[in-house]
């Protein structure tokens, strides 16, 4: 572990596997009432990013995995909402009129107004995010999405997955 912070109900962790050259973003529990913010993600990340003591990031890294999108509210709604807005995204049928459905979340959360606030993070260790690949895409209606206090729209829309998202260092 390279850094641990509580936040809400719960902990967030920073992980490293030098074999695998991955990250990981750990909420622990698991569990979407954590309430997780994106101010506390954005904390850890720059704290393990800019440690310099041991335990410290080594190496280089591949991608950063966060697990379920649901464990940060502001991402799984962006998600929701930016699919419910989309003309690509079929509402009655809850997917996509033409793409893939994993290939279509992970183009959502590829975009650089997801990506730059994680970016953000890395301060200047060269790294940047090339793009998010994802699996396991559950679709549901508004009510379904946790912690959602936005308007109840109608229609079904993507609100959880499992992400990771591609690193490159420069």
């Amino acid at each position: 572990m390279i850094f641990s912070m509580e936040t809400g109900k719960c902990s967030l962790r920073v992980e490293a596997d030098d074999q695998s050259h991955t990250l990981r973003l750990r909420v622990h529990p698991e569990a979407p009432d954590c309430g997780v913010t994106k101010g506390a993600v954005q904390t850890a990340l720059k704290e393990a990013f800019s440690k310099t003591a041991p335990p410290k990031l080594e190496g280089t890294y591949s991608s950063l995995f966060i697990g379920r999108l649901i464990d940060f509210p502001w991402l799984s709604h962006y998600l929701a909402t930016t699919a419910h807005k989309d003309k690509g995204w079929d509402r009655n049928k809850g997917r996509p009129l033409s793409a893939d459905i994993n290939r279509y979340v992970a183009a959502i959360l590829s975009k650089k107004e997801v990506t730059a606030q994680i970016e953000e993070t890395f301060g200047d260790t060269g790294y940047r995010i090339v793009s998010a690949s994802v699996e396991k895409i559950l679709v549901g209606r508004f009510r379904d999405v946790p912690l959602y206090q936005g308007e109840m729209l109608s229609g079904k829309v993507p609100y959880d997955c499992m992400v990771w998202f591609r690193l490159e260092k420069r």
